[in-house]
Order: C-alpha cells, then sequence, then structure tokens
C-alpha cells in the first residue's frame, strides 16, 4: 500500500492506495502549531478507523504548500510506518513538462494536479481546482504545463469580506434557491456559488479562445462540491485528482524509495 498526503492551506487530505486502487480517505485541517506527534496520532487514529496496519505500507509521498509544515509531517509518516515519505519538488521526477517562465515556482499542488490529470485522461485539459485559491491549469496538446491562473477561493473571499464589512456575515455556504437574493444571507450564498460558477463557464471560453482548441474539463479541490451539481455538462469531477498524481509521481521515482 502507498500513503499519499496533500497539504494544503486549509485542510490535509489522506488517501491510501492499494494496487492503484484508492481505498481510503480522509481530510483534516492544516494546523501550524501542531507537532509531528501530534500528526503522528491523527494517522494513527486513521489507520486504525480503516482496518490498516503500518505494516501494509512499502512507501508514502507529500505534496505540501506549507514548507513550515512539511518536515514534521514527514517525520509523522515515517516513524509510524517505518518507510521513506517523498516529497514532491525539484528531486523528484514528475515527467511534467512545464512551459512557464520560472518552472521552479509551480506548487508542488498544481504538479500533482497536473499529473493526476495526464495519468488519467492523456489529453489537453483544463483543471478548476477550488482551495483555498481558486485555480485554473492548462495542459497543453503537447500535455505540457502551459500555465495558469490564480484568484480568490470561495471561501477565503467571503471570509475576508465578513470580515471587513461591517453589515455583512459568515455564511454557511448553501445555494439559494434564486440567483437575486432578498436577504443579506441569500444575497452572499448567491455571490459564493452563483458568480463562482459564471467565472468558471466564462474564464473557460477565455482559456480555450486563447490556446485556440478546446480542452477537456475537470474540477476538482475541496470546495468543489459546493458548485460542482451545476456544471455537471462541461466538467468531469474528480475528487481525489491532486492523490492520483502523487500516487503516478510515486512510481516515477522507485530509485528515491531505496
Amino acid at each position: 500500500m502507498i500513503l499519499t498526503l496533500d497539504l494544503g492551506n486549509t485542510n490535509l487530505l489522506f488517501g491510501v492506495y492499494q494496487e492503484k486502487k484508492l481505498i481510503a480517505t480522509y481530510r483534516t485541517y492544516s494546523d501550524k502549531t501542531k507537532s509531528s506527534d501530534g500528526y503522528k496520532e491523527i494517522l494513527i487514529q486513521f489507520l486504525k478507523n480503516e482496518n490498516l496496519k503500518p505494516s501494509d505500507f512499502e512507501g508514502a509521498i507529500l505534496s505540501s504548500v506549507i514548507p513550515s509544515l512539511s518536515k514534521a509531517i514527514i517525520n509523522a509518516v515515517e516513524k509510524y510506518l517505518n518507510v521513506k515519505c517523498l516529497l514532491v519538488g525539484p528531486k523528484l521526477k514528475s515527467g511534467l513538462a512545464i512551459r512557464i517562465d520560472n518552472p521552479s515556482e509551480l506548487g508542488a499542488d498544481l504538479v500533482s494536479d497536473s499529473v493526476g490529470a495526464i495519468s488519467k485522461y492523456n489529453e489537453p485539459c483544463l483543471i478548476v481546482d477550488l482551495g483555498t485559491a481558486t485555480k485554473y491549469l492548462v495542459i497543453d496538446k503537447n500535455l505540457a504545463f502551459q500555465g495558469c491562473v490564480i484568484t480568490t477561493g470561495i471561501k477565503l473571499g467571503f471570509q475576508a469580506l465578513a470580515t471587513n464589512a461591517a453589515m455583512l456575515m459568515e455564511i454557511d455556504y448553501e445555494t439559494p434557491k434564486k440567483i437575486i437574493g432578498k436577504n443579506s444571507r441569500d444575497s452572499l450564498n448567491s455571490g459564493a456559488i452563483y458568480a463562482t460558477i459564471a467565472q468558471i463557464k466564462e474564464l473557460s471560453n477565455m482559456i480555450e479562445n486563447e490556446i485556440g482548441y478546446k480542452l477537456k474539463h475537470i474540477l476538482t479541490g475541496g470546495n468543489a462540491y459546493l458548485i460542482k451539481d451545476f456544471l455537471t455538462n462541461n466538467f468531469v469531477f474528480e475528487e481525489y485528482l491532486i492523490l492520483d498524481g502523487l500516487l503516478s509521481i510515486y512510481e516515477k521515482n522507485k530509485e528515491v524509495r531505496l
């Protein structure tokens, strides 16, 4: 079995693969104050709940956008599972051609998303990843990463709005029955849900017009559940695309695992 971990700014996502099949997942908050022992306890409880033993695992791989936490999580994994935990970065082969000004700037999460999409679909695609930030990733017809659009994530944007606007409040992110809200809560939810859907549709068209051909549309990320049901005609929903990418990268780095 292989343990895959995606450490984002908001969530830490665990995934367990057995014979290339995802058999278990768990999501928790990314806590910068938590120690290696704290993350070890989370891992122990997750595996216990899934009836999995440390001896079941042959390796692990981590994608991280919080460098200050990476070492703590790697230590937790390696101590409990007694395997090497790889860290996505320049030292690992991803197989992804990166056509941007400074390839080293591309985050491990975006690399993993891209590799996951290519390994699964092997065609040019647009990946919309709704996390702390909303990212639009473009994979061209040569299966190279062409670039991206990054904007404020759904929840982060509206949390900032509630913090900085005295008359507005936090919302529960529920889909209102109508686009035009009749009260502050429905109006904010309409902005969070329907405005995001409109943004995705229009930006998708703009990106395809610029690149010059149609792309396969893939929706992923921790906040994608809020809008996925509105985009079924345009997008394939891949909840664990980044974990699929991590598994693919892990398999490309056999010599590092020794």
